[in-house]
Protein backbone atom coordinates (compact mmCIF):
# COMPACT_ATOMS: atom_id res chain seq x y z
CA UNK A 1 0.00 0.00 0.00
CA UNK A 2 1.32 3.50 -0.74
CA UNK A 3 2.31 5.82 2.10
CA UNK A 4 -0.08 9.01 2.22
CA UNK A 5 2.40 10.72 1.19
CA UNK A 6 3.48 9.12 -2.13
CA UNK A 7 -0.18 9.52 -2.77
CA UNK A 8 -0.29 13.24 -2.80
CA UNK A 9 3.25 13.11 -4.46
CA UNK A 10 2.02 11.40 -7.45
CA UNK A 11 -1.04 13.78 -7.42
CA UNK A 12 1.21 16.51 -7.46
CA UNK A 13 3.15 15.52 -10.10
CA UNK A 14 0.32 14.70 -12.38
CA UNK A 15 -0.58 18.51 -12.42
CA UNK A 16 3.08 19.48 -12.81
CA UNK A 17 3.98 21.69 -15.75
CA UNK A 18 6.07 18.94 -17.15
CA UNK A 19 8.21 19.54 -19.94
CA UNK A 20 9.35 23.13 -18.92
CA UNK A 21 12.67 22.54 -17.96
CA UNK A 22 15.01 25.57 -17.38
CA UNK A 23 18.88 25.39 -18.86
CA UNK A 24 20.39 25.67 -15.39
CA UNK A 25 19.17 26.05 -11.32
CA UNK A 26 19.38 29.88 -11.36
CA UNK A 27 16.07 31.18 -10.77
CA UNK A 28 15.01 34.60 -9.89
CA UNK A 29 15.44 34.33 -6.13
CA UNK A 30 17.37 32.85 -3.47
CA UNK A 31 17.03 28.66 -3.46
CA UNK A 32 17.03 28.94 -7.50
CA UNK A 33 14.27 26.89 -9.19
CA UNK A 34 13.42 24.16 -6.88
CA UNK A 35 13.14 27.44 -4.11
CA UNK A 36 10.01 29.46 -3.33
CA UNK A 37 9.79 33.32 -3.08
CA UNK A 38 9.75 35.40 0.52
CA UNK A 39 6.16 36.31 -0.69
CA UNK A 40 4.99 32.64 -0.64
CA UNK A 41 7.07 31.14 2.02
CA UNK A 42 5.46 33.59 4.57
CA UNK A 43 1.92 32.12 3.33
CA UNK A 44 3.13 28.44 4.20
CA UNK A 45 4.99 30.24 7.28
CA UNK A 46 1.29 31.92 8.04
CA UNK A 47 -0.68 28.38 6.93
CA UNK A 48 1.98 26.06 8.88
CA UNK A 49 2.80 28.16 12.28
CA UNK A 50 5.73 29.28 13.41
CA UNK A 51 6.31 25.75 15.69
CA UNK A 52 7.11 24.12 11.88
CA UNK A 53 10.32 26.16 11.70
CA UNK A 54 11.17 27.09 14.89
CA UNK A 55 10.05 23.88 17.38
CA UNK A 56 11.77 21.47 18.99
CA UNK A 57 11.60 17.40 19.00
CA UNK A 58 12.47 14.50 21.51
CA UNK A 59 16.06 14.24 19.95
CA UNK A 60 16.57 18.09 19.52
CA UNK A 61 19.79 18.65 21.79
CA UNK A 62 19.52 19.63 25.02
CA UNK A 63 21.31 23.59 25.86
CA UNK A 64 22.53 24.03 21.88
CA UNK A 65 22.36 27.36 21.11
CA UNK A 66 21.52 28.42 17.55
CA UNK A 67 24.71 29.80 15.87
CA UNK A 68 26.85 28.66 19.30
CA UNK A 69 30.60 28.44 17.47
CA UNK A 70 32.53 25.13 19.39
CA UNK A 71 36.56 25.73 20.22
CA UNK A 72 36.55 21.98 19.42
CA UNK A 73 38.48 21.15 15.96
CA UNK A 74 35.59 18.17 15.43
CA UNK A 75 35.74 14.16 16.02
CA UNK A 76 37.03 13.44 13.04
CA UNK A 77 41.08 11.79 12.45
CA UNK A 78 42.29 15.23 11.15
CA UNK A 79 41.45 18.54 13.41
CA UNK A 80 39.81 21.11 11.32
CA UNK A 81 39.20 24.73 11.30
CA UNK A 82 37.36 27.48 9.81
CA UNK A 83 38.79 30.80 7.80
CA UNK A 84 38.18 32.73 5.15
CA UNK A 85 40.48 33.29 2.04
CA UNK A 86 40.59 36.74 -0.13
CA UNK A 87 40.26 35.02 -3.33
CA UNK A 88 36.89 33.16 -1.90
CA UNK A 89 35.61 36.68 -0.04
CA UNK A 90 32.22 35.50 -0.22
CA UNK A 91 32.35 32.46 1.31
CA UNK A 92 33.86 30.97 4.55
CA UNK A 93 36.49 27.43 4.63
CA UNK A 94 36.73 24.71 6.56
CA UNK A 95 39.37 21.87 6.01
CA UNK A 96 41.91 20.23 8.47
CA UNK A 97 44.41 21.83 9.91
CA UNK A 98 47.14 20.10 8.37
CA UNK A 99 47.05 18.68 4.72
CA UNK A 100 45.62 15.01 6.04
CA UNK A 101 47.09 11.86 4.18
CA UNK A 102 43.80 11.49 2.20
CA UNK A 103 42.33 12.67 -0.89
CA UNK A 104 39.62 15.43 0.16
CA UNK A 105 35.90 15.24 -1.57
CA UNK A 106 34.26 18.72 -1.86
CA UNK A 107 31.56 19.85 0.25
CA UNK A 108 29.56 22.85 -1.08
CA UNK A 109 27.12 24.18 1.88
CA UNK A 110 24.37 26.31 1.47
CA UNK A 111 22.71 27.83 5.13
CA UNK A 112 18.90 27.69 5.87
CA UNK A 113 17.18 30.41 5.12
CA UNK A 114 20.13 31.04 2.01
CA UNK A 115 21.43 32.97 4.65
CA UNK A 116 25.14 34.78 4.36
CA UNK A 117 26.79 33.59 7.19
CA UNK A 118 29.28 31.12 6.63
CA UNK A 119 30.28 29.99 10.24
CA UNK A 120 26.25 30.15 11.11
CA UNK A 121 26.33 25.84 11.05
CA UNK A 122 30.10 26.10 12.02
CA UNK A 123 29.98 22.90 14.65
CA UNK A 124 28.69 20.66 12.28
CA UNK A 125 30.86 21.48 9.36
CA UNK A 126 33.85 21.20 11.46
CA UNK A 127 32.87 18.13 12.24
CA UNK A 128 32.72 16.92 8.60
CA UNK A 129 35.95 18.95 7.79
CA UNK A 130 37.66 16.74 10.54
CA UNK A 131 36.97 13.85 8.43
CA UNK A 132 39.09 14.78 5.65
CA UNK A 133 36.78 17.04 3.47
CA UNK A 134 37.36 20.32 2.22
CA UNK A 135 33.90 22.19 3.03
CA UNK A 136 32.72 25.66 1.76
CA UNK A 137 29.85 27.60 3.35
CA UNK A 138 27.71 30.50 1.67
CA UNK A 139 28.79 33.93 3.05
CA UNK A 140 31.54 35.64 4.93
CA UNK A 141 31.67 35.00 8.98
CA UNK A 142 28.82 36.45 11.07
CA UNK A 143 27.15 37.19 8.08
CA UNK A 144 28.83 40.37 7.55
CA UNK A 145 26.15 42.97 5.13
CA UNK A 146 23.57 40.07 5.52
CA UNK A 147 21.49 39.01 2.85
CA UNK A 148 20.79 35.77 0.91
CA UNK A 149 23.37 33.61 -1.00
CA UNK A 150 22.21 32.43 -4.56
CA UNK A 151 22.69 29.38 -6.48
CA UNK A 152 25.66 30.98 -7.97
CA UNK A 153 27.34 31.40 -4.27
CA UNK A 154 27.27 27.34 -3.87
CA UNK A 155 28.43 26.91 -7.86
CA UNK A 156 31.45 29.37 -6.95
CA UNK A 157 32.42 27.40 -3.98
CA UNK A 158 33.08 24.31 -5.61
CA UNK A 159 34.86 25.76 -8.63
CA UNK A 160 37.07 28.15 -6.82
CA UNK A 161 38.35 24.58 -5.58
CA UNK A 162 38.31 23.10 -9.26
CA UNK A 163 40.38 25.89 -10.37
CA UNK A 164 43.33 24.75 -7.65
CA UNK A 165 42.66 27.47 -5.29
CA UNK A 166 42.56 24.89 -2.36
CA UNK A 167 46.07 22.86 -3.39
CA UNK A 168 47.34 24.09 -0.18
CA UNK A 169 45.43 22.39 1.73
CA UNK A 170 45.88 19.13 0.62
CA UNK A 171 45.48 16.52 -2.42
CA UNK A 172 41.70 18.27 -3.14
CA UNK A 173 39.76 15.54 -5.08
CA UNK A 174 36.86 17.57 -7.32
CA UNK A 175 36.02 14.48 -8.94
CA UNK A 176 33.63 14.06 -6.07
CA UNK A 177 31.48 17.01 -5.27
CA UNK A 178 28.32 17.39 -3.13
CA UNK A 179 26.24 19.76 -3.01
CA UNK A 180 24.53 20.02 0.57
CA UNK A 181 22.63 22.51 2.60
CA UNK A 182 19.89 22.71 5.21
CA UNK A 183 16.30 24.46 4.77
CA UNK A 184 16.37 27.21 1.71
CA UNK A 185 20.32 25.88 1.36
CA UNK A 186 18.59 22.74 0.61
CA UNK A 187 16.64 24.07 -2.30
CA UNK A 188 19.98 25.61 -3.03
CA UNK A 189 21.82 21.99 -3.34
CA UNK A 190 18.90 20.97 -5.69
CA UNK A 191 18.95 23.76 -7.98
CA UNK A 192 23.05 23.83 -8.12
CA UNK A 193 22.94 19.70 -8.97
CA UNK A 194 20.42 20.18 -11.88
CA UNK A 195 22.45 19.43 -15.09
CA UNK A 196 25.58 20.17 -13.41
CA UNK A 197 27.32 16.44 -13.79
CA UNK A 198 30.40 17.76 -11.22
CA UNK A 199 28.11 17.61 -8.97
CA UNK A 200 27.96 13.60 -7.24
CA UNK A 201 25.66 13.96 -4.31
CA UNK A 202 22.96 16.24 -3.52
CA UNK A 203 22.07 15.90 0.21
CA UNK A 204 19.03 18.09 1.68
CA UNK A 205 18.76 19.06 5.74
CA UNK A 206 15.36 19.73 6.75
CA UNK A 207 13.60 20.35 3.30
CA UNK A 208 12.26 19.45 -0.03
CA UNK A 209 10.37 21.20 -2.66
CA UNK A 210 7.00 23.33 -1.46
CA UNK A 211 5.28 24.22 -4.26
CA UNK A 212 4.07 20.85 -5.83
CA UNK A 213 3.81 22.72 -9.36
CA UNK A 214 7.43 22.79 -9.15
CA UNK A 215 8.22 18.71 -8.57
CA UNK A 216 8.65 17.90 -12.02
CA UNK A 217 11.90 19.56 -11.78
CA UNK A 218 13.10 16.25 -9.98
CA UNK A 219 13.03 13.98 -12.79
CA UNK A 220 16.18 15.96 -13.86
CA UNK A 221 18.51 15.31 -11.30
CA UNK A 222 20.85 12.66 -12.28
CA UNK A 223 23.10 12.18 -8.57
CA UNK A 224 22.08 10.49 -6.34
CA UNK A 225 19.64 12.59 -3.29
CA UNK A 226 19.75 12.59 0.43
CA UNK A 227 17.31 13.56 2.96
CA UNK A 228 17.89 14.35 6.65
CA UNK A 229 14.26 15.44 7.71
CA UNK A 230 13.61 16.55 11.26
CA UNK A 231 9.62 14.75 11.47
CA UNK A 232 6.40 16.10 11.44
CA UNK A 233 7.23 18.71 13.10
CA UNK A 234 9.52 20.23 10.76
CA UNK A 235 8.52 22.22 7.82
CA UNK A 236 10.69 20.59 5.47
CA UNK A 237 9.39 16.98 6.48
CA UNK A 238 6.31 16.89 4.36
CA UNK A 239 8.06 17.87 1.46
CA UNK A 240 10.84 15.71 1.63
CA UNK A 241 8.50 13.24 1.82
CA UNK A 242 6.50 14.07 -1.44
CA UNK A 243 9.66 14.46 -3.13
CA UNK A 244 11.26 10.95 -2.17
CA UNK A 245 8.64 9.06 -4.31
CA UNK A 246 8.84 10.72 -7.55
CA UNK A 247 12.89 11.14 -8.19
CA UNK A 248 14.03 9.40 -11.57
CA UNK A 249 12.99 6.17 -11.48
CA UNK A 250 16.69 4.28 -10.83
CA UNK A 251 18.13 6.79 -8.64
CA UNK A 252 19.72 6.14 -5.69
CA UNK A 253 18.31 7.97 -2.91
CA UNK A 254 18.95 7.92 0.96
CA UNK A 255 16.10 9.60 3.60
CA UNK A 256 16.92 9.37 7.15
CA UNK A 257 14.62 10.87 9.47
CA UNK A 258 14.78 12.15 13.77
CA UNK A 259 12.55 13.81 15.46
CA UNK A 260 14.34 17.21 15.93
CA UNK A 261 12.09 19.87 14.34
CA UNK A 262 13.43 21.98 11.51
CA UNK A 263 16.64 23.03 13.56
CA UNK A 264 18.12 19.61 13.34
CA UNK A 265 21.07 19.02 15.91
CA UNK A 266 23.59 21.45 14.25
CA UNK A 267 24.77 23.14 16.87
CA UNK A 268 25.68 20.49 19.51
CA UNK A 269 28.91 19.51 20.01
CA UNK A 270 30.56 18.55 16.23
CA UNK A 271 26.71 19.01 15.21
CA UNK A 272 25.29 16.15 17.11
CA UNK A 273 23.39 13.61 15.95
CA UNK A 274 22.87 15.37 12.03
CA UNK A 275 26.84 15.93 12.45
CA UNK A 276 27.19 11.88 12.57
CA UNK A 277 24.45 10.97 10.09
CA UNK A 278 26.12 13.85 7.11
CA UNK A 279 29.47 12.24 7.97
CA UNK A 280 28.75 8.30 7.91
CA UNK A 281 26.96 9.32 4.25
CA UNK A 282 29.55 11.05 3.39
CA UNK A 283 32.32 8.16 4.11
CA UNK A 284 29.98 5.34 2.77
CA UNK A 285 29.13 6.91 -0.77
CA UNK A 286 32.90 8.78 -1.45
CA UNK A 287 35.36 6.81 0.16
CA UNK A 288 33.62 3.24 0.11
CA UNK A 289 33.90 2.33 3.95
CA UNK A 290 31.52 -0.30 4.09
CA UNK A 291 31.36 0.22 7.86
CA UNK A 292 30.02 3.73 7.30
CA UNK A 293 27.55 2.07 4.75
CA UNK A 294 26.55 -0.49 7.38
CA UNK A 295 25.74 2.29 9.98
CA UNK A 296 23.48 3.96 7.52
CA UNK A 297 21.74 0.88 6.35
CA UNK A 298 22.11 -1.90 9.09
CA UNK A 299 20.00 -1.29 11.58
CA UNK A 300 22.21 -4.04 13.82
CA UNK A 301 25.37 -2.55 12.70
CA UNK A 302 26.98 -0.88 16.14
CA UNK A 303 26.40 2.90 16.11
CA UNK A 304 23.80 2.31 13.28
CA UNK A 305 21.69 5.41 12.52
CA UNK A 306 18.67 3.82 13.77
CA UNK A 307 20.22 2.70 16.85
CA UNK A 308 20.16 6.77 17.29
CA UNK A 309 16.86 6.82 16.32
CA UNK A 310 17.20 7.84 12.83
CA UNK A 311 13.97 6.53 10.63
CA UNK A 312 16.06 5.17 7.58
CA UNK A 313 14.50 4.34 4.35
CA UNK A 314 16.59 3.99 0.98
CA UNK A 315 16.08 2.81 -2.58
CA UNK A 316 18.54 1.85 -5.58
CA UNK A 317 21.44 1.09 -3.25
CA UNK A 318 23.22 -2.10 -4.00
Amino acid sequence: MKSTFSILALAALGSAQKGNFPAKGDGDFAGGIFGISLTDLSGVMMKSGMDKFFGTGSESPKGAKQGTIQSTPGSGPYPAKWFTDPSLPRHVIYAPKTPPPVKMPVVAWGNGACGMDGTGFANFLLEIASHGYLVIADGPPGGGSGGQSKVQDMRDSFEWAIKGNAAKLGDIDTSKIAAAGQSCGGHEAYSVSYHDPRVKLTMLFNMGIYQDNKRYLLQELKAPVAYFLGGPKDTGYPNGEKDYPLLPKGLPAFKAVLDTGHLGTYWATNGGKSGKAAVAYLEWQFRGDAKSKAICLDPASPGSLVSDHWNVTYKNWT
